[in-house]
């Protein structure tokens, strides 16, 4: 799994921003390694005091009295500098992590297909938004605690064997010397307490990445909530809205008791080691010193450089919890990436083909549509459309209407068949219900292109929405204040500067009557002349100014579509019979 998220991220090193990101880590690295060695010019400095102080040398203790500030200048400094280059690479690897991730997500519409797709993992924009930052943040970290760890032993060790010196035992006439006996110790005394934490707390990560999982879940049941909340509030579904909330709580409860008692028996390991770290050394060295072989600098000397070697020992003890959250974070941002990148394989099973028509006709050549699951949507359609067509599609349209409009759309993977489209046509859909992101209107209508302020105008006016004319570069929650019939009006608008040559309607006059949503309808076709229209579940009035018109029936779970004749015998007519498998 590190490996995977070390795949994942690692361009950052390679790629437009591998200058900024080599001169933050190197820049971090060197102020580091001398971080480290200013700590032990510290530990030697405490030797010299100390030194001074039992021979009561007054000359040497000015000194160094003297020189300390000097240290603590150069420490402060190297710790300034190794903060603000931490905290940048942080931020600069977080980014570039979340842009990847977030324009792989977004991009090609893969946020639609990986819903469809059945291996969508749970909270995918929860994943990009905080499991991003939880899964690049302590990498740093870590990295600066391993390396300072591998210095600090090497450096402090040598201090250990230095004056600690061998340690010769009286036992029973026979003599017993252990050479480097501190380093042993310390050593020794690492490993064990490492082996501890690793046998108590290796359930630990498992237990941290159920709990983020919970939690994800109770911020999706709350933003359901809030996203719905005019249909639960009319409906007066708010109390088993509430009992849901209650249920996905009472399950985040019980995996946060789960890993409280884990990190409860982690922490016996914890506590006692760190108590016992400061009082070791003192215990190992004072026979020595009380027999005169170490002076009192060397006792202080060896004590902050067994707990110093200890604490690099210790890296993994110390540093347990934020590893098994940092295993919890990388495993859900290395399964939103595999399951980005499963996506842009094949579909499964049998998959459409989408090709230019040679005749410039909009087709649907022996198509039928299946679910992931394999189950008949639609069958054996085929249509011909030529530039200017309308179709009217109206009936039992069922989970057939969805599909076909997604498959149109190059969004539906599953079924068989040929989709011809016209050369280089662009396919533009009008929802039901246009969702507006929260930003300005303009943003909305400009679809990614600036548009001269008179064409947005004029398209606001000729869809009845004037008013919002003098509101287009304002900042709102625009999904919330516009009503359905507005955000109807602004969905047609935005489908007239999009320029399609293929419109699907969605129900896209819903809000309307029968007057209106012609009106509005003739205003985008005199717009657009050339584009074919497929309009899915329109009113009564709009089948009459169709030139093709295509009706669903159900009989003994079978949806048939009957044809009625084009307007002009010249047009090829659609035909088509559908089956779905029956309401469940």
């Amino acid at each position: 799994m590190a490996l995977r998220f070390a795949r994942l991220t690692g361009g950052f090193w390679r790629g437009a921003q591998a200058g900024r990101a080599w001169f933050w880590s190197l820049l971090l690295g060197c102020a580091i390694i001398l971080g480290v060695f200013a700590n032990v010019t510290v530990n030697r400095w405490n030797g010299w005091f100390f030194d001074a102080l039992e021979k009561r040398d007054s000359e040497s203790a000015l000194i160094a009295v003297a020189v300390f500030p000097v240290l603590v200048l150069i420490v402060a400094g190297l710790g300034v500098v190794i903060l603000v280059a931490r905290e940048t690479f942080q931020v600069h690897w977080r980014h570039w992590v979340t842009a990847k991730l977030a324009d792989r997500w977004v991009g090609q519409r893969r946020f639609f297909r990986l819903s469809l797709s059945g291996y969508e993992p749970a909270n995918p924009e929860y994943r990009i938004a905080d499991d991003v930052r939880w899964a690049t943040e302590p990498v740093v970290d870590f990295a600066i605690g391993l390396l300072s760890a591998v210095i600090t032993i090497i450096t402090f060790i040598e201090i250990l064997w230095k004056i600690g010196g061998a340690l010769t035992v009286q036992t029973g006439g026979t003599t017993l010397v252990v050479p480097a006996y501190l380093v042993l110790a310390a050593i020794i005394y690492a490993v064990l307490v490492s082996l501890l934490v690793t046998i108590v707390g290796r359930r630990l990560p498992g237990l941290i990445a159920a709990r983020n999982e919970a939690e994800a879940r109770l911020r999706f049941s709350l933003m359901r909530i809030r996203d719905h909340g005019e249909t639960i509030a009319l409906s007066r579904t708010e109390t088993g809205e509430r009992l849901a909330v209650a249920r996905t709580y009472d399950g985040l409860v019980g995996r946060w008791l789960a890993m409280i008692r884990q990190r409860g028996r982690l922490t016996w390991i914890t506590n006692g080691s760190g108590a016992l770290v400061p009082v070791v050394p003192l215990l190992l060295a004072a026979p020595k010193y009380l027999s005169g072989e170490m002076s009192l600098g060397g006792v202080v000397q060896v004590a902050a450089a067994f707990v110093a070697v200890q604490n690099a020992f210790n890296w993994l003890l110390d540093n347990f919890m934020r590893i098994a959250e940092w295993l919890a974070a990388a495993r859900r941002v290395n399964e939103l990436a595999d399951a980005l990148e499963r996506i842009d394989g094949e579909p499964p099973g049998e998959h459409l083909a989408v090709s230019p028509s040679a005749d410039g006709f909009f087709r649907l050549d022996d198509i039928t549509l299946i679910d992931r699951d394999g189950r008949t949507l639609v069958a054996d359609i085929t249509c011909a459309l030529p530039p200017g067509a309308t179709l009217h599609v109206s009936g039992e349209l069922g989970l057939g209407k969805a599909a076909l409009i997604q498959a149109v759309a190059g969004l539906w993977p599953w079924g068989r068949g040929e989709i011809g489209l016209p050369s280089n046509a662009f396919v533009t859909a009008v929802p039901h219900k246009l969702h507006l992101s929260e930003g300005s209107l303009r943003a909305v209508l400009e679809t990614g292109h600036s548009l001269p302020e008179e064409q947005l105008h004029g398209v606001l006016r000729r869809y009845g929405l004037s008013t919002l004319a003098p509101s287009l570069d304002e900042t709102r929650d625009w999904d919330r204040e516009l009503a359905t019939g507005d955000r109807q009006r602004l969905a047609l608008a935005r489908a007239e500067l999009e320029q399609p040559d293929i419109i699907l309607l969605d129900e896209a006059t819903s809000a309307f009557d029968t007057d209106a949503a012609l009106e509005l309808l003739g205003q985008l076709r005199a717009a657009r002349p050339d584009a074919i229209i497929i309009a899915f579940g329109q009113g009564a009035g709009f089948a009459e100014v169709a030139t093709h018109r295509l009706l669903l029936k159900r009989a003994g779970g079978v949806v048939r579509m009957a044809q009625r004749q084009p307007a002009s015998d010249s047009v090829a007519p659609c035909a088509a019979s559908v089956h779905a498998e029956p309401a469940e």
